[in-house]
């Protein structure tokens, strides 16, 4: 996908983040994202689809050596200003998932947060990623998932307007497991089950809705991350 397609809608999604809705999500899939890894200090990660170095400025801040790769200038230049007072341990490629430009083997975790939803050849990123990662390492991938109200109410508010979701595909855990074969997801979770038209209150008391949906039903979640190992 052309990097022009973010060219008026990157600061908007960064900016979306700083919502009540946007720090609720952010909050859940954060949570859920860094309990399936160890980040350790002086790790080498690969951040791929970095978008506005959301997860990029959290690696550096755990002390990881990070590269983030993105199509997207527009959300690179956003990911370069957010990390900063990182500058000596990261750096940013615009390039294509499809055609990573590192060797076998060079990292010691791969993380993909939310990117492979723009990918238009999802499955041959996957295992780009896989590659690159050395072996005893993990890689960490996350999706919207298509099984929740999210992925309606995005997919509907798209025909009105042009969001970042406008050309977008969502994948179910299920999916996951089908592209990155014969390859075998390691551990999982899913989350997000406060619906988008949820008023404010209810996100603020969200975290017994979370741990419940989580407990039960956690291949709804709008939100699916999932751990591949090496």
């Amino acid at each position: 996908m052309s990097g022009n397609y973010f060219e008026q809608l990157a600061a908007k999604y960064d900016g979306w983040f700083k919502t009540p809705h946007g720090q609720y999500v952010q909050h859940f899939e954060n949570e859920m994202t860094m309990s399936l890894t160890d980040v350790k200090p002086g790790m080498y990660i690969a951040d791929i689809g970095c978008g506005t170095g959301l997860y990029t400025q959290e690696l550096c801040r755990l002390g990881a050596k990070v590269v983030g790769v993105d199509i997207s200038p527009e959300m690179l230049e956003i990911a370069a200003r957010k990390t900063h007072n990182y500058a000596d341990s990261v750096k940013f490629i615009q390039g294509d998932a499809t055609a990573l430009p590192f060797d076998d083997n060079s990292f010691d975790r791969v993380f993909s947060i939310t990117a492979m939803e723009f990918f238009e050849e999802p499955q041959l990123c996957l295992h780009e990623m896989y590659r690159i990662l050395r072996p005893g390492g993990h890689m960490i991938v996350a999706t919207l998932n298509s099984l929740c109200l999210w992925a309606v109410q995005r997919r509907i508010k798209s025909w009105f307007s042009q969001t970042v979701f406008s050309h977008a595909r969502f994948y179910s855990i299920f999916e996951m497991q089908k592209m990155l074969r014969p390859n075998r997801i390691t551990s999982w979770r899913g989350g997000i089950f406060v619906p988008p038209f949820a008023p404010e209150w209810l996100i603020k008391n969200s975290k017994t809705i979370e741990r419940i949906g989580e407990t039960f039903t956690p291949h709804l979640g709008a939100f699916i991350v999932a751990r591949f190992d090496k």
